[in-house]
């Protein structure tokens, strides 16, 4: 008889760092909504750049193009968490559908976060936070291999087959 974290292991390990990745960008999303709200809770390096990019004269004057970039991004990290909360629930309780959307989700995500970085890499100087990007990217890339691995598979498999055999 296979111990429980032989049996689950994979599985317990994707849902354990989805939640923490969730979590953290949850996190996130809520500091951007909260520099959306009050502008002065914005750092100087956001706000010079948000105004660099989005110059448009008078609704910049009092932190407009900072507070809209903040909005942007806390509506995107939003959904973002809720699709991952969702996904992650369904991992938790195994269901097929989340396995399948967790591979194309956090899949995508690291490599959007992979892809980003490496540009903030390449530039002169490179982005102070261009190393956390990539190892985001990579730990979401790791929740896909668990999700891949065989291990996952065959519990997927045996959860599949005992909620059939319930059926009858």
């Amino acid at each position: 008889m296979k111990t429980w974290m032989e049996t689950h292991g994979t599985i317990a390990a994707a849902v354990a760092i989805a939640a923490v990745l969730t979590l953290i960008f949850g996190v996130m999303a809520f500091q951007a909504l909260l520099g959306a709200v009050d502008p002065s809770r914005l750092g100087d390096e956001f706000t010079r750049g948000a105004l660099a990019i989005g110059s448009n004269g008078g609704a910049s004057g009092n932190g407009g193009a900072a507070r809209n970039a903040s909005a942007i991004i806390a509506i995107v990290f939003g959904i973002i968490v809720i699709i991952a909360a969702f996904i992650t629930v369904g991992l938790a309780f195994r269901r097929d559908w989340a396995r399948e959307a967790g591979v194309v989700i956090f899949g995508l995500l690291g490599i959007v976060s992979i892809a980003a970085s490496g540009a903030g890499l390449m530039s002169n100087p490179p982005a102070p936070s261009a190393w956390l990007g990539i190892f985001t990217g990579l730990v979401n890339l790791a929740v896909v291999a668990f999700l891949l691995a065989p291990a996952t598979s065959r519990d997927f498999g045996s959860v599949h087959a005992n909620r059939a055999r319930r059926s009858f």
